[in-house]
């Protein structure tokens, strides 16, 4: 297996894990604000994780490149957050979700904005051609531009941010574990602010509530997280923000595993994602051929 081939395994198992939240983000955020689970879904991944702050302080390798790279990423986690939570109060699921999907596009545009290499003609078709399946798959209708619109762009343009600046990073930090640690611990600032130290207002439902926050923080942030900063660096952001935008199939089928039915839209949106994912690979493989030839 080639070490292409294994990233992108990896990195595809982190819209999975996003994808299986959904259901639990459905509930739960219908009876409390975004801020409030974002914080304690950041602040207990990031207590999880306190051990390897104390295991490199211990060991004197403490680095300040790390804690800077993390901030910037920890900053741009809470800016999709908190913008992504807002707009959801605005406007429907499907239609926030072909906005946020805008992210794929943004991303190796962006790229020379931080000195790194200039988009690849192929990236941005496929960019273009997973937009299209994540619009089939929402259903989306876009008679005029809402306010809520505007808010999930912003989401967009930090998700892109956070993307990209977690592959400059990666392939510049000492300890990936400290990096994890470091963007995990300071994305609950935006939120605790936004909320006014106003964060022991716990709902009803605490058991739900809890199962919800330690899920999210072990499973689908320090472990995503820790996948992300490991792996995107081999395949490079344009091709990790296509991957991710396979949470919208996960998303789905973890909401039929709840009971809700999959429509026609979903399952040929799906197809066109895949395509988009694997399209830089057939070129290479039908370029080899045609060279073998």
């Amino acid at each position: 297996m080639s070490q292409q081939l294994k990233a992108g395994l990896m990195l595809l198992l982190i819209p999975i894990l996003w994808g299986i939240t959904f259901p639990l983000m459905h509930i739960i955020l219908a009876h409390l604000s975004a801020n409030f689970f974002v914080f304690w879904r950041f602040l207990c991944a990031g207590i999880l994780l306190l051990p390897i702050w104390f295991y490199a302080w211990r060991k004197k390798s403490l680095s300040i490149r790390d804690l800077r790279y993390g901030i910037l990423i920890a900053l741009t986690n809470s800016g999709g957050y908190v913008f992504q939570g807002m707009a959801l109060q605005h406007e429907d699921s499907a239609r926030a979700a072909f906005v946020t999907g805008v992210n794929v596009i943004l991303v190796p545009l962006l790229l020379p904005l931080f000195g790194m290499r200039r988009p690849r003609v192929l990236e941005i078709i496929a960019a273009i051609i997973c937009l299209g399946g994540i619009y089939i798959i929402s259903g989306a209708n876009f008679d005029h531009v809402s306010y809520g619109d505007l808010l999930v762009f912003c989401s967009a343009i930090f998700i892109a941010l956070g993307i990209i600046l977690v592959e400059r990073a990666s392939s510049k930090s000492s300890n990936l574990q400290l990096l994890v640690f470091y963007q995990i611990i300071f994305t609950p600032v935006i939120p605790f602010l936004i909320l006014k130290g106003d964060v022991l207002n716990f709902p009803h439902n605490m058991p739900l509530f809890w199962f919800a926050v330690i899920y999210c923080a072990l499973v689908a942030t320090v472990i995503a997280i820790f996948l992300q900063l490991k792996y995107q660096s081999v395949i490079g952001s344009s091709k990790a923000a296509i991957i991710f935008n396979f949470e919208a199939i996960a998303a789905s089928f973890a909401a039929w595993m709840m009971g809700e039915s999959i429509s026609e839209n979903v399952l040929i949106g799906g197809v066109v994602i895949i395509f988009s994912a694997v399209l830089t690979d057939l070129y290479k493989l039908l370029k080899n051929f045609q060279l073998n030839i």
